[in-house]
């Protein structure tokens, strides 16, 4: 054979010459009916014209040319087949239903994937990450995946990223059913992660090694290999043991993760990483979770990102410092958080008023030290010049505000009769009195279901007292620092008294 043909493309090209030989010999075939090795003996045997057709189709030009200069070569080359195909491992393939099956391979449960050579390759080269460009000849199962899995191990070497390392693993594991070389792994992993990590990143780097690294190395059995593999570890990470590896790996993709929470700068990172701990059974740094939201709260775009912070963001996991930053920036851009915007959002507003608002209002009751960072907080939102006087005045506005996102004109002109409903469901005891009245005279005259107009909405907002009677009514008392002491006891006061 040529230079070329020994130098190594060789196999590669008479893979691809038996590849051809299969698919003719599989065209009239059921595909119960596998193709053997004596298929393809058979076949060379019988030194069928079409054989030279397949070495013009896929020799090298010059090989072509040397074969018809040379009928030595001719000899050689059928030898060279032979050889290769004594040497295939069962089963072979069926390139032609190989390639039809491909675009619906990934619809198949792997275990019938298993138990079908033909869906089995299929599913791999529909799964092929990175994009691999190499001669995949379809001839026999064990060496195409064979051939894949040297490959993309060639490859992840040069990734950039742990997911991309992460990816390459499970895809070894998951469908090639391969045992991938672990200290090359986990040597990348480790030097990828001397930078720094994106919250992706953390999570790639915990599945890879917290999970399918140890995983791996705990299902292997015993043999020099594995040990030579477990020394090749212990020099880079100090541990031997697979579950003591575990556990360090973990702890790691915990402490990055405590990291990045820190430096966090959006609540898309902070639900990343809190997911991650949930995902790997561990809670969350609770107190730096809660400071970083409130760090966040007051830069966060409400009407853009407000619905997605409500959404996703467990009120439960912010403590009161927290909550602290985090009530006055949602309530406090209330009106424009639902402004043209679908009735869903008023929903998950007026939850978040409900269930996490109201009760920080009443907790702070009996804590009037925290209540002037409450009102500083609010303001910052509303207008600096804005003067509430105490508690009561502050939660009253928010209310008020409630309101507003109520009676907004989507909700007007889309559901005017559910809005009655919405508007009793705020806690009487931050209603001022005079709103209180009509809003009760409403119920009783008009029902739950009546259709709110615009006209209802002035007459609530003019039961409110202007800002003068309130400072009168306070007793003079003005600016955010001073307190008028606890809020009253609303007692059991019901909307529909």
């Amino acid at each position: 054979m040529t230079g070329k043909m020994e130098a190594g493309n060789g196999k590669a090209a008479l893979l691809g010459v038996l590849e051809q030989i299969l698919a003719d010999l599989c065209r009239e075939r059921r595909p119960e009916d596998r193709p053997t090795k004596d298929d393809l003996l058979k076949f060379l045997n019988s030194r069928d014209r079409k054989l030279n057709l397949y070495f013009i189709r896929t020799l090298p030009r010059e090989t072509v040319a040397a074969l018809r200069k040379d009928p030595q070569l001719g000899l050689k080359l059928f030898s060279a087949l032979r050889e290769l195909v004594i040497g295939l491992k069962m089963p072979l393939l069926n390139p032609l239903r190989v390639k039809s099956l491909i675009r619906e391979a990934a619809a198949y449960p792997m275990t019938e994937v298993r138990r079908d050579p033909d869906l089995w390759a299929a599913r791999a080269l529909a799964a092929l990450p990175l994009g691999l460009e190499i001669p995949l000849p379809l001839v026999a199962l064990r060496h195409l995946l064979a051939l894949i899995q040297e490959e993309l191990e060639k490859r992840a070497v040069a990734l950039s990223s742990i997911a991309g390392l992460d990816g390459l693993y499970r895809y070894i594991e998951r469908e090639l059913a391969g045992t991938p070389l672990v200290e090359l792994y986990v040597k990348r992993a480790f030097e990828l992660a001397a930078a720094r990590l994106e919250p992706g990143e953390v999570v790639s780097y915990y599945c890879l090694l917290a999970e399918r690294v140890s995983g791996t190395l705990t299902r292997l059995p015993p043999s020099p290999e594995k040990d030579q593999t477990l020394l090749l570890i212990k020099e880079l990470t100090g541990v031997q043991d697979p579950q003591n590896m575990k556990l360090m790996f973990k702890k790691n993709a915990m402490a990055r993760a405590d990291e990045l929470m820190k430096e966090a700068r959006s609540y898309d990172e902070l639900f990343e990483l809190r997911f991650f701990f949930s995902q790997i059974g561990e809670r969350s740094n609770r107190k730096l979770l809660s400071r970083k939201a409130g760090e966040l709260a007051r830069k966060l775009n409400i009407r853009a990102e407000g619905y997605h912070l409500l959404e996703k963001l467990s009120m439960s996991e912010i403590d009161e410092d927290g909550l602290l930053e985090l009530v006055p920036a949602v309530i406090g851009k209330s009106e424009s958080f639902v402004l043209n915007a679908p009735v869903r959002f008023l929903d998950r507003l007026l939850k978040f008023y409900l269930e996490t608002a109201c009760p920080l209002l009443r907790r702070l009751r009996g804590e009037p030290e925290k209540v002037p960072r409450l009102i500083q907080n609010f303001k910052r939102r509303v207008g600096l010049l804005n003067i509430y006087r105490d508690l009561e005045h502050v939660a009253q506005v928010m209310q008020r505000k409630m309101v507003l996102a109520i009676c907004n004109p989507q909700m007007l002109a889309g559901a005017p009769e559910r809005v009655l409903g919405y508007l009793t469901r705020l806690p009487p005891e931050f209603y001022p009195p005079e709103v209180m009245k009509v809003l009760r005279n409403m119920v009783r005259e008009k029902g739950g279901g009546y259709r709110f107009t615009p006209g209802d909405v002035l007459c609530i907002f003019a039961a409110y007292p202007p800002a003068e009677e309130e400072e009168e009514k306070g007793g003079g008392e003005k600016g955010p620092g001073r307190m008028a002491g606890r809020l009253p006891q609303p007692g059991n006061r019901k909307i529909t008294d």
